[in-house]
């Protein structure tokens, strides 16, 4: 495997959604926030987001409750280096200031870090994958995306990640002629980009807070300028749709039964127990065929303990998973599930 860093944080910065597509999802946003401020508690910031939003959002927040287009273009425009994207890739919380700050370069240590963990991620591709031709991880460089480079192949931030999953949700769904996916926290969009580049007449849903939501639109529509991006509470007819960017508690406006398959990685085991609780709920009801999940079993909450529908789904299987942040800390905890349901087959 010939793995290349040299390269990794130069400037890429390229075009994006339009002005006046972030100007709609800025307004979108708004609403949303506002609806947020209404919902039950179980919609609200807490545990791991909590601190992530005071330290590091408040920024994007302002700018998009006050309609400041130009900026949040700019901040877009380079998500992967601004701390708006913090908690959705990279090594740590550190990412920006520890690889990115121009008058402080990285120490050596970090470099090392940061080469052990892209040799790593390519390596559990490579392993998950046999024999795919490594340029299915390439993607468009929206968000000024750091990288590393691989048999002559420039990768960004998640994608060895997001295609291995992408893919073996197309193998179990490879039977439906219009599939509908939907991810409970998707981050920035990125197993989003594979599933509805590779999946034929795919729907996507994203459920996510609204903040991660704003992002994900922005990085879907400037992946996709051709594509039906639809935001939560635009007017556009039932299923004429891409792909739908939702906030967290219009989950509860999908119809029972709506779901092909429902996939989140890691988000719902740090969440506190009333929020799990409802969103298996929710997911159990809207979903026909598959319940696919990547979680912690060694936390607060484990994923042993997610209660979908016993009526409904059955644990097909449950293994130790290496894809995580710190493999050499946390690997044992990382578990993959898939559920199936006892009806459908």
């Amino acid at each position: 495997m010939m793995l290349s860093i040299a390269d990794a944080f130069v400037d890429r910065t390229a075009p994006g959604a339009s002005l006046n597509e972030i100007e709609k999802i800025a307004h979108h946003y708004r609403q949303w926030k506002l609806a947020q401020a209404d919902a039950d508690s179980v919609y609200q910031v807490s545990r791991e987001w909590l601190p992530i939003y005071e330290k590091y959002m408040g920024e994007v927040m302002q700018a998009l409750q006050d309609n400041q287009v130009e900026q949040l273009k700019t901040m877009y425009e380079g998500f992967f280096r601004n701390p708006l994207s913090t908690g959705l890739h990279g090594l740590n919380f550190d990412m920006v200031a520890t690889y990115m700050n121009p008058e402080v370069p990285a120490s050596p240590e970090a470099i090392k870090k940061y080469l052990e963990s892209c040799a790593f991620s390519a390596r559990n591709f490579l392993l998950s994958c046999p024999g795919t031709n490594i340029s299915k991880l390439v993607r468009p460089a929206v968000g000024n995306p750091y990288s590393y480079t691989m048999e002559g192949h420039v990768i960004f931030p998640g994608a060895d990640y997001h295609y291995t999953f992408s893919e073996k949700i197309s193998i179990l769904l490879r039977n439906k002629t219009n599939p509908t996916i939907l991810e409970l926290g998707g981050g920035f969009g990125g197993m989003a980009y594979y599933c509805l580049r590779d999946i034929p007449n795919l729907k996507f849903i994203c459920v996510d807070l609204p903040e991660n939501s704003a992002l994900q639109a922005y990085f879907l529509k400037s992946c996709f300028p051709d594509k039906k991006i639809r935001l939560f509470g635009e007017d556009f007819q039932p299923d004429d749709f891409d792909a739908l960017i939702m906030p967290n508690y219009a989950i509860e406006s999908l119809p029972e039964n709506s779901i092909n398959l429902a996939f989140n990685s890691y988000s719902l085991a740090e969440m506190s127990l009333e929020t799990i609780e409802n969103y298996v709920k929710a997911i159990s009801k809207i979903t026909i065929n598959y319940i696919y999940h990547l979680n912690h079993v060694h936390w607060e909450v484990s994923a042993d303990n997610f209660k979908f529908d016993p009526e409904k789904f059955q644990l097909l299987f449950r293994n130790p998973t290496n894809w995580g942040k710190d493999p050499r800390k946390y690997h044992l905890d990382h578990h993959e599930f898939l559920y199936i349901s006892k009806s459908a087959y």
